[in-house]
C-alpha cells in the first residue's frame, strides 16, 4: 500500500509537468498558417520544413514562398499577413499582451506582402524603409532597378509611417488610403502619389479570369459551322433585292461550253 501511495504523487508530478510543457509549447506559437497554395517553407533553427496548413509559426521563423505560391498567417494579435509569391519574411520580435500594447517587427527581405494590423504597434522592415502603423491595411513590394533595391509601399486602409531604414537619413511621409511611396536605396523618402487603380484582370492574381477568357475565344474560333448554312451574297446595286420568302423563277438553261456559271 505504502508503494502505491508514493506512485500517486510521483504520477501527479510527472503529468502536471507534461501539461506545463504542453503550455509552453502552445505559448511559443505566435501565428499559424491559415491559407496555403503552392509550396512554402518555414526555417527553424538551420533547418527548412515544408509547411503545412495550421502550421505554428515560431518567433525568429523564416516564412518563405517558392514560385506561384501563396500563404496567408494569422498571428494571435490578429494581425495577417499575405505573402506573394517568391516572398520571405523574418518574424522578428513579437511581444504580445492583452493588458498592455503589443508591438510585432517582420523583416520583409524579398517579394511582397500584405498586412492587416490589428492594435498592437506593428512594423515591417524592408532593405530601403520601415512601415510602421496600427489598425491598418498595406502592401510592401521589394523590387531592383539594376543593381539597387527599391522598396513600393501602398496604403489600402488607415495610416502607414514610411522613414528610410537608415537612421542616418532624415524625413518620413504618412500614407494615406490610396497613396503610395516608392523608396530607392540610400534616398531620402520622397513625396507619395496617388496608387495606381488596380488591374482587374493580371495573370498573375487573376490567372482563371485570363484562362477562362482564353477558353471562350478559343471556342468561339473553333464553333463548327452551322449545317445547310449558304453564304450570303450580296446582290449588284443595279439590280432589285429579293425580298425573303418571294418564290424565285426556275434556274436558267446550261451556258455554252467555256463560259462561267455564277456561283459555283
Amino acid at each position: 500500500m505504502k508503494r502505491s501511495r508514493q506512485r500517486i504523487p510521483n504520477l501527479i508530478v510527472l503529468v502536471g509537468a507534461l501539461l506545463l510543457a504542453g503550455f509552453a509549447m502552445a505559448a511559443d506559437n505566435v501565428g499559424n498558417v491559415v491559407a496555403l497554395k503552392g509550396a512554402a517553407l518555414i526555417e527553424r533553427d538551420a533547418k527548412s520544413i515544408e509547411a503545412k496548413l495550421k502550421d505554428g509559426i515560431l518567433l525568429r521563423d523564416t516564412v518563405e514562398t517558392k514560385e506561384s505560391a501563396k500563404a496567408k498567417l494569422l498571428f494571435i494579435d490578429d494581425s495577417v499577413l499575405t505573402m506573394a509569391e517568391k516572398s520571405k519574411v523574418v518574424i522578428r520580435e513579437f511581444i504580445y499582451s492583452k493588458d498592455a500594447r503589443g508591438r510585432s517587427i517582420f523583416n520583409l527581405i524579398d517579394g511582397k506582402m500584405r498586412s492587416v494590423v490589428g492594435k498592437s504597434e506593428f512594423e515591417v522592415h524592408t532593405p530601403t524603409v520601415v512601415a510602421a502603423a496600427r489598425g491598418t491595411v498595406f502592401e510592401c513590394e521589394i523590387g531592383k532597378s539594376g543593381a539597387r533595391v527599391f522598396t513600393t509601399c501602398t496604403c489600402f486602409e488607415g495610416i502607414v509611417e514610411i522613414r528610410n531604414i537608415d537612421p542616418k537619413i532624415p524625413g518620413s511621409v504618412s500614407l494615406k488610403p490610396g497613396m503610395t511611396v516608392t523608396v530607392m536605396s540610400g534616398q531620402p523618402v520622397p513625396p507619395p502619389t496617388a496608387a495606381p487603380p488596380a488591374p482587374t484582370t493580371t495573370l498573375k492574381s487573376s490567372g482563371m479570369a485570363v484562362e477562362a477568357a482564353a477558353e471562350s475565344i478559343m471556342r468561339t474560333i473553333q464553333a463548327p459551322p452551322i449545317p445547310n448554312q449558304q453564304p450570303q451574297v450580296t446582290p449588284p446595286v443595279t439590280e432589285t433585292p429579293v425580298n425573303v420568302g418571294v418564290k424565285l423563277p426556275p434556274a436558267p438553261l446550261a451556258p455554252p461550253t467555256g463560259s462561267v456559271r455564277v456561283g459555283w
